[in-house]
């Protein structure tokens, strides 16, 4: 007979620096209602913000629902700097358009 272990319950924590905390405050806000309407039952997500980082703590009964929540809120949260960073550059460019 083969015995084998199986993960049960995965948890971690990471954060993300930012440049300024305006960003950080734009980004959570930008996310909340992912936070608040998480369609999964599997995992647990908990996002909060100080100074000019973004912690992120998530705990889920498996690997697969752990893995799918992290790359989701990685990749909502890269799109909202990407675009906070998209306004910068735009609003720069019609700077020295008009001087």
């Amino acid at each position: 007979m083969v015995s084998s272990s199986i993960l049960v319950g995965v948890e971690s924590e990471l954060e993300i620096e930012f440049e300024n905390p305006n960003e950080v405050d734009i980004i959570l806000g930008s996310i909340k209602p992912e936070i608040n309407g998480s369609p999964s039952d599997r995992t647990s997500v908990n996002i909060t913000a100080y100074s000019s980082t973004l912690r992120i703590h998530i705990e889920a009964e498996d690997n697969a629902s752990f893995r799918a929540s992290l790359n989701s809120y990685l990749r909502w949260i890269k799109l909202s700097s990407e675009i906070i960073n998209l306004k910068k550059e735009t609003t720069s460019r019609a700077l020295n358009e008009i001087q």
